[in-house]
């Protein structure tokens, strides 16, 4: 399994906390961890969230291209 790395810059770049983001999603911090980790799954409402959040579409978001400088 591979980190969500796009989930990950996203979060960075924009300040975010895992515990700010997972009370977005109405989830514990170490729940979002997990996710983010993937080690558990994001629901399609949670992905369109995080999707929302980051300005992306879930394709671009949970890719496993990573886009420098985008």
């Amino acid at each position: 399994m591979t980190k969500h790395w796009n989930l990950f810059i996203c979060r960075k770049e924009a300040g975010h906390s895992q515990f700010y983001v997972a009370k977005k999603l109405g989830i514990s911090k170490e729940r979002y961890s997990l996710k983010e980790l993937n080690k558990a799954h994001f629901t399609l409402p949670e992905a369109k969230i995080l999707a929302e959040l980051y300005s992306m579409t879930l394709d671009q978001l949970f890719s496993n291209e990573i886009k420098i400088g985008s």
